[in-house]
């Protein structure tokens, strides 16, 4: 489940399958135009991918949970605009959701685990898991500068070739797939078209109460809101400013407008990228089948 609030990629997550060039797109009449690849697609991909670290695990004699899968409302992605009115009026930003998550995470019964293991067995563990020192290492220069590096071994390594074939070109491919938001942010929080947009948004959000001229800054008057609140009277503020930031995006046609710059600018890039955006959706729908069938 991931609920975040991004603040420095402006326009950047409108639609998350936009940004990693996997929305739908005009394509060959020969070929079809795959299906959109959801947040809770990405999650089930996260979760068989811990499953079959599990299963791996298991084989080699030691213990490895993994939670429950996710549900759909679990996996949803806030990004910049939210924009679904039927899960803001549910879960308002997803406070509540991250809040059991994070105590979850607070008693991990895998580290648990880790932890009572003697040194040696603990070691042979570790390598198990995630290759140790004889890991390989890898890395990639992502678009707009820097570089993401991972070690990758034993069942971690074991489960991703499962899944998505070769681990390495998957790790190169993904991660410039989605890094590409640097190259083209800027410029498309300052289009006239996104621009307008967002002052009709904020139009709209002043017709209901709430007087901020962008998505981050209604997110930032938050906690003001409801300091010294009750949690179910902050909950309630959280719900109304969500559920009228998400009516505003409609009917605004904010939502609309930013989905089509960012698909738009995504397109200017496939120039460079085009190689690894296509990859990267090859490989993202074929390890869905195989999560699906294995699941």
């Amino acid at each position: 489940m991931t609920s975040t609030f991004v603040r420095s990629c402006a326009a950047a997550l409108f639609l998350v399958a936009v940004a990693t060039g996997c929305a739908e797109r005009p394509a060959p009449a020969e070929k079809p135009v795959p299906a959109e690849v959801t947040d809770a697609d990405r999650a089930l991909l996260r979760h068989t991918e811990q499953l079959l670290v599990e299963r791996c695990m298991t084989e080699r004699g030691f213990s490895y949970r993994v939670g429950p899968r996710p549900t759909p409302d679990e996996s949803f992605t806030v990004g910049y605009l939210l924009s679904d009115v039927g899960w803001a009026r549910k879960h308002g930003y997803g406070s509540r959701i991250k809040a059991r998550v994070l105590e979850a995470r607070k008693d991990d019964p895998n580290q648990r685990y880790q932890d009572g293991l003697p040194p040696d067995r603990r070691d042979a563990y570790l390598t198990a898991l995630g290759g140790g020192p004889k890991a390989r290492h890898l890395s990639v220069r992502v678009p707009g500068g820097g570089t993401i590096s991972r070690s990758l071994g034993g069942c971690e390594e074991t489960a991703m070739n499962r899944l998505y074939g070769d681990p390495a070109t998957w790790f190169r491919v993904s991660k410039i797939a989605t890094n590409l938001t640097p190259l083209y942010v800027a410029e498309l929080s300052r289009a006239p078209e996104f621009t307008g947009a967002q002052r009709a948004w904020a139009t709209c959000l002043r017709a209901a109460g709430l007087d901020h001229p962008t998505p981050a800054a209604l997110k930032d008057a938050l906690p003001v809101a409801t300091a010294g609140l009750t949690e179910a009277e902050a909950f309630a503020t959280e719900v109304r400013f969500a559920t009228a930031e998400a009516e505003c995006a409609r009917s605004s046609g904010f939502a609309r407008t930013g989905s089509a710059l960012v698909r738009r600018a995504v397109d200017g890039l496939r120039g460079a990228y085009g190689a690894e955006l296509d990859a990267y959706a090859r490989l993202e729908h074929a390890a869905l089948d195989r999560a699906r069938a294995l699941t």
